[in-house]
C-alpha cells in the first residue's frame, strides 16, 4: 500500500473534518448544495460520493477548484504528494475545540499562543543544551 494519499483520501479527509454542529459528517447532498451556492460548477451528490470513494478519479480542474474553495484549502492540496498522517493529538485537539463556544475557542487559541511563546523563548535561550 502506498504511503501517499489519493485524491479520494484527501477529499474524504476534508469531508470528515467539516463536521456539522451535531458531529455528523455533512451529506453529499449538503456539499453539492454548498458548491452550487458558491457559484458552482454543478456537482451532483452521487458524483461527490464517487470522488470521495475513489470510484471516479481524475476530476476536471474546475471541479477541483470548486472543492478547494468549498473547504478553504489551496488547490495544490489535492496534487501535492503528502504522506498519510495518522490521527494525532493535534487533530484530536481541533476536533474537541469544535465543540466549544466561540469564546472557549478564543481562550484555547490564546493558551496555544502563550505556550508557543514560552517554548520559543526556551529554545532561543543561549547556553542551554537539550
Amino acid at each position: 500500500m502506498s504511503p501517499y494519499q489519493t485524491f479520494a483520501q484527501k477529499l474524504s479527509a476534508l469531508i470528515d473534518s467539516a463536521r456539522a454542529d451535531e458531529g455528523a459528517p455533512h451529506s453529499y447532498r449538503e456539499l453539492s448544495a454548498a458548491i452550487d451556492r458558491a457559484g458552482g460548477p454543478a456537482m451532483s451528490p452521487a458524483y461527490l460520493q464517487q470522488l470521495a470513494t475513489g470510484k471516479r478519479i481524475n476530476p476536471k480542474i474546475h471541479y477541483v477548484e470548486a472543492l478547494a474553495r468549498l473547504f478553504g484549502v489551496p488547490i495544490t492540496y489535492f496534487f501535492e504528494d503528502q504522506e498519510a498522517q495518522p490521527v494525532g493529538e493535534a487533530k484530536l485537539m481541533a476536533m474537541r475545540a469544535q465543540e466549544l463556544s466561540p469564546q472557549g475557542r478564543r481562550q484555547v487559541m490564546d493558551l496555544l499562543e502563550l505556550v508557543e511563546r514560552y517554548e520559543r523563548a526556551e529554545r532561543d535561550q543561549p547556553g542551554e543544551s537539550r
